[in-house]
């Protein structure tokens, strides 16, 4: 099981500039509303899986959902201010939080990934058994063509393994760990977050099709058009962000 680190009720908290104070409740909605979609897409598992952002205007500061807490319940009120060390400066006590350190690894190597996103999804974990990157059998799948990374030493430490970071390098969005599913990154979180919708999307279609001896790839001369910009995912995803904050109000409670 991961160690978890507990929070500290009385913790100071920051005083920054209104437009701070804008930016930081934007990436706490959109990072509670991203855990409800999920819980109803069936990507939760147990207590695994891990979403941050991070704080606006620092490089040491993030925000993460609570340990053992279900997607379909977090509010914004339950999301955990961590430090680089996975420390918790701000969040309910008693509050914990999982999984930081392989987050924090993705944050720091990547100045742009804002948000790092890992969670069990069934079509991710099945495909990273491979692994090996999705093809663009439609034009969904293509949406991700060459975004892709694989990192094969999952779990593997010492000298000649590399890291995520390694594995992800600096321009891939989407990394498909050899038997643990997809991390994806992004300069926000709805980024991240259709990166790995699209991934998963993905992986099934490309399983269902290689299982009935089907699926061909897309011409090469089209593939520009479908792959996403952070701009379009980040356009992709505001349906689902919107429609989770109409049906379930409660989440920015």
């Amino acid at each position: 099981m991961t160690a978890t680190l507990h929070a500290s009720p009385d913790a100071a908290a920051p005083g920054p500039a209104p437009e701070v104070d804008d930016e930081r409740h934007n990436r706490k909605v959109a990072l509670a509303a991203t855990l409800r979609l999920f819980a109803r897409l069936g990507y939760e598992f147990g207590f695994n899986g891990h979403l941050t952002v991070r704080e606006p205007g620092s490089d040491e500061l993030f925000w993460a959902n609570p340990w053992q807490v279900p997607f379909g319940r977090v509010r914004v009120s339950d999301l955990l201010l961590v430090d680089a060390s996975g420390t918790i400066v701000r969040g309910p006590a008693g509050a914990a939080v999982s999984g930081f350190a392989s987050q924090h690894v993705l944050h720091s190597a990547r100045p742009d990934a804002v948000a790092v996103v890992h969670v069990h999804s069934p079509y991710g974990f099945t495909w990273a058994s491979q692994p090996r990157v999705l093809d663009p059998l439609t034009t969904d799948a293509a949406l991700i063509h060459g975004l892709q990374a694989v990192h094969e030493d999952f779990g593997l430490v010492g000298e000649g393994r590399r890291t995520t970071a390694d594995s992800l390098g600096p321009t891939a969005k989407v990394l498909i760990q050899r038997g643990h599913g997809f991390i994806t990154v992004g300069r926000s979180l709805p980024e991240a977050a259709f990166y790995f919708i699209a991934a998963e999307r993905a992986a099934k279609a490309q399983l269902l099709l290689e299982a009935a001896g089907r699926g061909e790839r897309i011409a090469e001369s089209l593939l520009g058009k479908w792959t996403l910009t952070p701009e379009l995912a980040e356009q992709h995803y505001q349906p689902h962000l919107q429609q989770v904050l109409h049906d379930e109000p409660d989440v920015l409670s």
